[in-house]
């Protein structure tokens, strides 16, 4: 009778596996200990099974070896079995194969959590339970955040330690220590808060001392000449951590210590500095006991959470979130890549490959898309069963000195960019990096630069981290080797370019698209960027600020086939001024995915709404672009709509690997056709996917998601696609289309008394009725100077500016005389036509063409532009017939004066039989001659969270 070997019984397992309804799972067919003896991918989770024979080892070494996979990041989760020794022996394969599914199987259970690596015994389970817990164990995990309690104490010492060192008189009492911190991290008190610039300052110093303490601790462990923070004396800390960190910066660690130790360096030797070396002691011996904290981007969190309301905001800058990292990384590196070829098991092709966030921040997306492209190196080394060829050094290495690269204005932006990277495998060296410093504002020689947007215009000189002094220009910078460099990067040379680019606009009351620098400088700077643009043709994008110049940017750095990830405004999809940047895009890629986030937020669950970004409620979107030249008709743009957003990294590793896996199964036109689309799970349905022929965003890219619920967006389509009604532009059915607020504002000044100048000021919840009361219209008096030509645009019939959907009532009314409107466009046209276009664009046919050719910038927040009014379907006036445009007028006379209620508490009533813009709708359902039944709709339309802001 043959006996088997322990690798035979894991590729049984593995194949049992399989049949389980996991996909991918490999064996490790030649045991040599280099890898785990089964590989499970659990929509994009790695879980790994370790087996031996009972009583071949002792529980403590199966134990030690799930630990460390885990520790390691081989897995996020761990099982460790015995088989039992009737399994050497079968008479062939298959007896071998129903032994196992017979057997009993002693099983343990091991997961990261916020205290380390946990195991929990599971006793004799039989295969089929063994497979059920691998379901189960991976549900639970998903829904956990490992790290929030870690942060949260990080940001309390952080926090406390910034009050004690403001309460004992260190930097009140030296403004020497305040200037030495503001050289030192390169922020200039201009990008601080006024009133709390000591504040901001220690916080972001403190932040940069616990990263260095970090791998200080982390280090010792591999160098036993460097004392550990466990070594530390109780007084003088100050300068055993600068003796040590000495001795680090010898080894080849330069780059990462020098800014903190420099920051040390601004600290006077003090009992309270004494204090607060000794409690970061405990809170980092925690956390690198913890065995798995640092490979979650812990410190990148806690930057997020603490440090962003500093000097973030007035960069114009707000960072991703680690969960919306970890989705578009996954999203770009998961997808085919028809057109490159991408090979993740071969260490010298991915050494060829080329990253570039060209704003990096604190490596968030750096870090994200390299966990990506180590978890395809990991898992192609499975499914090749090439045992012997992992090597996650030497992979580390051309990572960060070959693949990853990141430019930002920030010194200790770049600082923790590198630091962040490097946290991935602390043991590896490396002996170069790719992390660039690159000028901002105007320098001493009188020269303009804009960051990474010179690039634009040409190769740009910058500051790079060194790690060994070389023998070329470079100038002393404390004991840090800073080396002016030209930053030679060519044309079409990145395979993929991510980023989270800055979005301030340059309109407003505060220009802050350049920082705060002086304003004349800032004033060289936008003149600088928009000769830019224009040189490239891009005319018409200044009013859509920075991110849109770097779209531009990237798409010169892309090689065919390379791929654009972006976290970017949600106005991109359809604002006006974006619509270069959307031509781009639609001629030039293959829009693969967009990303909309329906979350109107929980405060107690500590969710933000709308976003992807940390600290903001704007509304963003994820996109993913393929630079092609694939024709039009063949490409295909996946949507995913998440109603909630994901908490933590393992959701969205489900949500990409999940929505990767329908965009390949979905027919493009089955959501067209049928209606066709999958729902995304997490424990609950958490969003909806579903692909649609790109052809069809030619008009914006926001109809086919303006709403969470797909059924919604495709009843959209069809009333602009499917003529369900004549429609026809608006601009051809009237003579004018109204001045902009500015413009009002501009010319007059609101006064209470009575002047020739009619004006509606701001809008008012309580606005109702068709018919505008006149207790709303107040008066304007010319400024100094000032003409009254732009009153020659005043009119009768108003449409909506700007909707707040769920406490406004109303998209268009008509007034009694002809007025100016602030938060409304003035209509120029005949009564009749107005009347008929307030009933039609007051219907749910016209509020949905409306709000799916605006921009929803956030929440239920929508604004229309002129440029959106130009070009809008609705119903054509012109060819009703005599008759049919009396009952409206009818109608109109009817409703004029009733009240409407919200537009949530109106689509309720309709889903009831009941409220006046059902009474609309059924008139204008009269008219199409199609059996339209609007019940569902209505339905859905009371409980999207784009109206209603509850969750789903």
């Amino acid at each position: 009778m043959p006996r088997y070997r322990q690798e035979v019984v894991n590729v049984k397992i593995a194949e049992l596996l399989r049949k389980a309804g996991f996909k991918e799972v490999v064996a490790e067919v030649i045991t040599k200990g280099n890898l785990p003896d089964v590989m499970i991918n659990v929509s994009g989770v790695r879980v790994v099974l370790e087996g031996w024979f009972e009583k071949s080892v002792s529980p403590n070494v199966l134990k030690d070896k799930c630990r460390k996979r885990i520790e390691d990041n081989i897995c996020d989760l761990a099982i460790g079995i015995f088989y039992p020794d009737s399994l050497r022996e079968a008479k062939n394969e298959d007896e071998l194969i129903n032994k196992i599914k017979q057997s009993e199987f002693e099983a343990f259970i091991f997961y990261p959590s916020s205290k380390g690596v946990v195991d929990q015994a599971l006793g004799k389970v039989s295969f089929e339970q063994l497979a059920e817990n691998i379901n189960y164990l991976y549900s639970q995990v998903v829904k956990t955040d490992l790290l929030r309690e870690k942060i949260i104490e990080i940001e309390r010492a952080i926090q406390d330690f910034s009050n004690i060192l403001l309460t004992s008189g260190i930097f009140f009492s030296s403004e020497k220590v305040i200037e030495e911190l503001k050289k030192v991290l390169g922020i200039e008190e201009k990008a601080l808060k006024a009133k709390f610039v000591k504040e901001d300052l220690i916080k972001v110093a403190l932040f940069i001392i616990f990263d260095g303490l970090l791998f200080h601790q982390v280090l010792s462990s591999h160098y036993t000449h460097i004392k550990g923070l466990d070594k530390a004396p109780e007084t003088n800390v100050l300068n055993f951590i600068k003796e040590e960190w000495k001795k680090i910066m010898e080894i080849n660690y330069l780059p990462i210590f020098v800014l903190a130790f420099e920051v040390v360096n601004c600290l006077p030797p003090s009992p309270s500095v004494d204090k607060i070396f000794e409690i970061f002691k405990s809170v980092v011996l925690e956390v690198i006991s913890s065995g798995v904290l640092l490979k979650h981007d812990l410190m990148g969190r806690v930057y997020h959470k603490l440090l962003l309301m500093t000097t973030g905001e007035f960069y114009a800058s707000y960072y991703t979130s680690i969960p919306a990292a970890i989705l578009l990384s996954n999203l770009t590196v998961k997808t085919e890549n028809p057109d490159l070829e991408w090979d993740f098991g071969n260490l010298e092709e991915l050494k060829k490959m080329r990253i570039v966030d060209p704003a990096c921040g604190s490596g968030t997306l750096l870090s994200a898309i390299y966990m990506a492209f180590k978890n395809e190196y990991i898992l192609e080394h499975y499914r090749r069963e090439q045992t012997n060829k992992l090597n996650l050094t030497k992979f580390h290495k051309l990572m960060i000195e070959e693949v990853l690269h990141g430019w930002d204005i920030l010194d200790y932006a770049g600082h923790l960019t590198l630091l962040t990277l490097a946290f991935h495998n602390p043991r590896s060296f490396f002996n170069r990096c790719n992390v660039y410093i690159l000028p901002s504002g105007k320098d001493k020689n009188g020269k303009i630069y804009l960051g990474s947007l010179s690039l634009l215009e040409n190769n740009l000189v910058g500051y790079q981290y060194l790690f060994e002094e070389l023998n070329m220009e470079s100038k002393e910078k404390s004991i840090k080797e800073e080396r002016v460099v030209q930053l030679d990067v060519p044309p079409s040379s990145m395979d993929v370019v991510i980023m989270n680019p800055p979005f301030s606009r340059s309109a407003g009351d505060i220009n802050i698209k350049f920082g705060y620098v002086e304003e004349e400088v800032r004033k060289e700077m936008n003149e600088k960027l928009r000769r830019l643009g224009e040189g490239l043709s891009y005319q018409q994008i200044g009013q859509a600020g920075l991110g849109a110049y770097f779209i531009i940017l990237g798409d010169k750095l892309l090689k065919q086939g390379g791929r654009l990830s972006l976290v970017i405004p949600r106005a991109l999809l359809s604002g006006v001024s974006w619509e270069e940047i959307r031509k781009l895009l639609f001629r030039d890629y293959e829009i693969e995915y967009i990303v909309s986030n329906y979350d109107p937020g929980d405060r107690e669950l500590d969710v933000e709404p709308w976003n992807w970004s940390e600290n903001t409620d704007l509304g963003e979107v994820l996109i993913v672009a393929r630079k092609t030249n694939k024709p039009l008709e063949n490409r295909i743009t996946t949507f995913i709509n998440l109603w909630n957003k994901p908490n933590n990294e393992l959701e969205s590793l489900k949500i990409a690997s999940d929505s990767v896996r329908i965009r390949k199964s979905l027919d493009p036109n089955s959501f067209i056709n049928k209606g066709n689309y999958e729902i995304l799970k997490i424990k609950k349905e958490v969003g909806s996917v579903y692909n649609v022929p790109q052809k069809y965003l030619k008009r914006n890219f926001l109809m086919f998601c303006t709403f969470a619920h797909p059924d919604l967006n495709r009843f959209v389509f069809s009333l602009v696609h499917q003529n369900l009604f004549n429609l026809a532009s608006l601009s051809t059915l009237v003579e004018g289309l109204g001045v902009d607020r500015k413009q009002i504002s501009e010319t007059f000044e609101r006064v209470e008394t009575t002047t020739p100048y009619k004006i509606l000021w701001g809008t008012s919840v309580l606005m109702s009725t068709l018919e505008l009361h006149p207790s709303y219209i107040r008066y304007g008096k010319l400024k100094r100077g000032k003409r009254d030509a732009i009153y020659r645009h005043s009119a009768n019939f108003l449409i909506a500016e700007n909707l707040h959907l769920r406490t406004e009532r109303l998209t268009a009314m008509i007034s009694e005389e002809r007025i100016l409107a602030t938060t409304f466009w003035e209509v120029q046209t005949d009564i009749e036509t107005a009347k008929i276009l307030t009933l039609w664009f007051n219907s749910t046919f016209g509020v949905l063409i409306l709000l799916s050719h605006s921009i929803n910038s956030q929440g239920d927040r929508f604004i229309i532009k002129k440029g959106h009014l130009e070009n809008l379907p609705v119903i054509d006036v012109r060819l009703l017939s005599d008759e049919e445009k009396e009952n409206f007028l009818k109608l109109y006379d009817e409703l004029k004066d009733k009240q409407f209620s919200t537009f949530p508490e109106e689509f309720e009533l309709a889903s009831k039989g009941m409220g006046i813009r059902k009474r609309i709708d059924d008139e204008f359902i009269k008219l199409s001659k199609r059996a339209i039944n609007l019940q569902r709709y209505y339905e859905m339309l009371a409980k999207d969270p784009v109206l209603n802001l509850r969750r789903l």
